[in-house]
């Protein structure tokens, strides 16, 4: 009794240690017994393919002693959470603590019903799941403003647009940098099987949307079962600030956000007088111009959705006389930053268990040997679909980065998909739900911690792995089941995917 009474209060923070030690461990373990995969890559330029050996790095060695205590502070400040945590704290936290958000969504919750409210938080998620810095900073503070004014559990809400982000991470309702990406590493094993075959980027356009709206409603309902039997945290000693202010304030505010809006969107326009300067203008396509790796809009989207926050929460200040004086701006400024030292520890454990697993090659090598498992076995059709779905799920908890994954899956699968009559659009749909599905639940995920980190802001007295995976369950086993059901259903049916696309050849 005594053993799971301290299993079950277990902090997040111990729990990165444990598994952080668990991977020095299992590192050992695994280059003991010389554990190998074959990594099988295709070039995108010459369709050749060529094999890696990859091996299991053991952190108990010399050249491991040198990374776990020579690299600590590197990883540390790599760690990518860290400092997006920052820059979105200071922006949203100024709309948060003047009241701005909070004016503005309850007059949300006065006029709109809190299913819809619930479901376009969730869909809205999912679309800024383009960039999860974006996304897993700033959405789920958001969620917990929301609940709080429909008088609905915060975690549950925070809860919500973490599963949203997560598990949408890998569809949207329009096509993005995933689609050109995934369609130039398949292209090459595509055209070993068919040279003739099509293989565009809105193959499965329809699939990706059908997917986002559905798991956007099936969230919510979730969300608003859940939601009932939670506390709701009750804050701080609110601002007092009248009607007349308040509405004086929002007007001002609104009125910058537009007039920024104006900017940042003739910003990402191409080929009009000093527009396009958020473009990557080295690239063809304007998806990868906009959303490409080394798109300023992309890589700049959180600073520029922090410092909106920013502007409309002092200009919302300033009209209420909440701010009177630059002291106050600063006051409000680093208000969010104030009592996030618990955060900070499980960014630092966090960062250290991240970099040892990627240090150690242990999710690549077991990867690589699950993929290549599949590829010699004989499954077809229904089999193969169900097979490949839970591999990818569990490579994904290894190895949740969706590119490195999918540059494995291709020159393995992909052909063996299509000698199955099974379309590359279609595959590449079942690789994606799969693995947004790991995402839910995975600590590998660098955001994971994040979501950790919030949930703890409004749980002091009951901060514990096993509630916030609690939490995470019920989302975990409704997307499951839709992601089967929409999987094979979609096979079945034999409907379009995309545009003159059927999951079938």
């Amino acid at each position: 009794m005594k053993d799971n009474s301290i299993k079950a209060k277990m902090h997040p923070a111990m729990f990165f240690v444990i598994l952080s030690f668990l991977t020095i461990i299992l590192s050992f373990v695994l280059s003991l017994i010389n554990l190998q995969a074959n990594e099988m890559s295709m070039s995108v330029a010459t369709s050749k393919v060529s094999t890696t050996i990859l091996t299991v790095e053991s952190l108990l060695s010399l050249d491991g002693f040198k990374f776990i205590f020579g690299e600590a502070i590197n990883n540390f400040l790599k760690f990518i959470p860290l400092g997006t945590l920052i820059v979105g704290l200071v922006g949203i936290g100024v709309a948060i603590k003047t009241g701005f958000l909070k004016s503005i969504f309850k007059k949300i919750a006065d006029h709109i019903p809190r299913r819809t409210a619930f479901f376009v938080l969730s869909l809205l998620c999912i679309v800024m799941g383009f960039s999860s810095d974006l996304a897993y900073i700033v959405m789920i503070p958001i969620a917990s403003i929301m609940f709080t004014e429909y008088k609905r559990s915060q975690t549950v809400g925070m809860t919500m647009a973490f599963v949203s982000v997560a598990a949408g991470s890998n569809i949207n309702l329009f096509i993005t940098s995933i689609d050109y990406s995934l369609i130039e590493l398949a292209s090459p094993a595509v055209k070993m099987i068919d040279a003739d075959y099509n293989y565009g980027y809105s193959g499965n356009i329809y699939f990706i949307v059908v997917a986002s709206l559905m798991l956007a409603y099936l969230l919510s309902k979730i969300t608003d079962v859940i939601a009932r039997t939670k506390p709701v945290r009750i804050g701080d000693e609110e601002l007092k600030v009248s009607t007349k202010a308040d509405k004086r304030g929002l007007k001002n505010a609104f009125i910058a956000f537009f007039i920024l809006l104006v900017i940042f969107v003739y910003a990402i326009i191409p080929n009009l007088p000093l527009s396009g300067m958020l473009l990557d203008n080295t690239q063809h396509l304007y998806v990868n111009k906009l959303f490409g790796a080394n798109s300023p809009f992309t890589n700049g989207i959180l600073y520029i959705v922090s410092l909106t926050f920013a502007i409309c929460g002092i200009i919302y200040g300033v009209s209420t006389k909440l701010i009177k004086n630059e002291n106050d701006v600063i006051k409000y400024l680093t208000a969010s930053l104030n009592g996030i030292g618990e955060m900070l520890l499980l960014i630092f454990v966090a960062s250290q268990f991240v970099a040892l697993f990627r240090y150690s090659n242990i999710g690549e090598v077991l990867t690589a040997n699950m993929f290549e498992f599949i590829s010699k076995q004989e499954f077809s059709f229904i089999i193969l679909i169900l097979i490949t779905f839970a591999f990818v799920f569990i490579s994904g908890l290894l190895l949740p980065s969706l590119s490195t994954k999918w540059s494995m899956f291709v020159p393995l699968l992909v052909p063996l998909f299509m000698k199955s009559n099974i379309t590359p659009e279609f595959t590449g749909a079942i690789f994606r739900l799969a693995s947004s599905l790991s995402n839910i639940v995975t600590p590998t995920l660098s955001y994971f911690v994040i979501y950790l980190g919030f949930i703890g802001l409004y749980s002091k007295d009951d901060f514990n792995v096993k509630k916030c995976y609690k939490l995470l369950v019920p989302y975990f086993i409704g997307v499951l089941i839709l992601w089967l059901f929409i999987i094979i259903g979609w096979y079945v049916l034999k409907a379009p995917i995309g545009p003159n696309v059927l999951p079938s050849i």
